[in-house]
């Protein structure tokens, strides 16, 4: 399945595998000016080549080393061989030997395995910039959900290509792989930066992006707050689970626990224990209710102390 927008001169290809009609799990690439962000998964690869058959691609960039992301590249390189493509160094072991990724079956159900890609230049060799006719795009490292994550961010437009750092949304569930502080710190890094558009990984465009990064990062920092007060409490995670979730989302069941509450748990008690190691008091959160207080998510610094203050409020 594939749908095409256009915003402005970008335009936004989502993919995703249908069942019965119904799209299972979006995830896009844009094309601007003849730059490819992102190449979709393997399994939408013909598809999106035949959207892009009448475009020049002239550089095509990866803002991390998901299937999701790298599965199309091959097919398009092929269809494409004259186009530079980039992506940062910690991501070329990924285009170069996918088996790296360690695909659960549902991923490879979902998007397919992709083939390797050699010959791909680190985003170094051109300054951390990509330029085209009319725009320039600067990297901006963004790690969390990986840790070779990457945005672009267009600076005269405030475009932001934020792959999957930052996506719409209320997280219920996570991966064991990602980072809860790495997130947290980059979502302040993109409010920053004040973009005006955010272009995410599943293919939404935030015409208001900085109300919605404010309150993902509430969101997460109040979770983590609640985690450190029920744990404080001696509440096990699966109880932890009943009472901020109700119950396991079915996310858990089709992924085999993969993405799961759980995890994210895990990930909020992970992010308590930097700031309780670093505390110099090496004081507990006390138990108060999050409803009753105000945290100020405008702050976009990644300070420790900063962070401690918001969970122990």
């Amino acid at each position: 399945m594939i749908h095409v927008e256009k915003h402005g001169p970008v335009l936004v290809v989502r993919m995703a595998r249908a069942f019965l009609g119904r799209p299972l799990w979006w995830t896009a690439a844009y094309w601007v000016d003849g730059l490819l962000i992102d190449t979709g998964p393997r399994c939408a690869a013909p598809q999106l080549l035949r959207i892009l058959h009448q475009l020049p691609v002239e550089q095509i960039v990866i803002t991390h080393g998901h299937e999701d992301q790298i599965g199309g590249l091959s097919a398009i390189r092929q269809h494409f061989p004259a186009a530079r493509i980039y992506a940062a160094m910690r991501t070329l072991p990924y285009l170069e030997d996918p088996t790296r990724l360690r695909l659960q079956l549902y991923r490879r159900l979902l998007w397919g395995v992709p083939d390797p890609s050699t010959d791909v230049a680190t985003l170094d060799t051109v300054n951390n910039q990509l330029k085209t006719t009319t725009y320039t795009f600067r990297v901006v490292e963004t790690p969390g959900h990986t840790p070779d994550h990457i945005t672009l961010f267009e600076p005269t437009q405030r475009w932001a290509f934020s792959g999957d750092t930052f996506l719409y949304g209320r997280d219920e569930t996570w991966v064991r792989e990602s980072d809860l502080f790495g997130v947290i710190s980059s979502l302040r890094t993109l409010d920053s930066l004040h973009p005006e558009r955010i272009f995410d990984g599943t293919g939404r465009v935030s015409r208001i992006p900085r109300p919605e990064l404010h309150e993902k990062i509430g969101y997460l920092v109040r979770l983590a707050r609640e985690v450190a007060q029920l744990e404080a409490a001696g509440v096990s995670v699966p109880e932890m689970v009943t009472r901020l979730f109700s119950r396991e989302p079915s996310a858990n069941f089709w992924t085999f626990g993969h993405m799961s509450a759980i995890n994210l748990v895990e990930a909020c008690r992970n992010y308590n224990a930097i700031f309780t190691a670093t505390d110099p008091v090496g004081s507990t959160p006390p138990p108060s209710s999050a409803s009753d207080e105000e945290i100020d998510t405008t702050d976009s610094s990644t300070n420790l102390s900063a962070d401690w203050g918001d969970l122990i409020r």
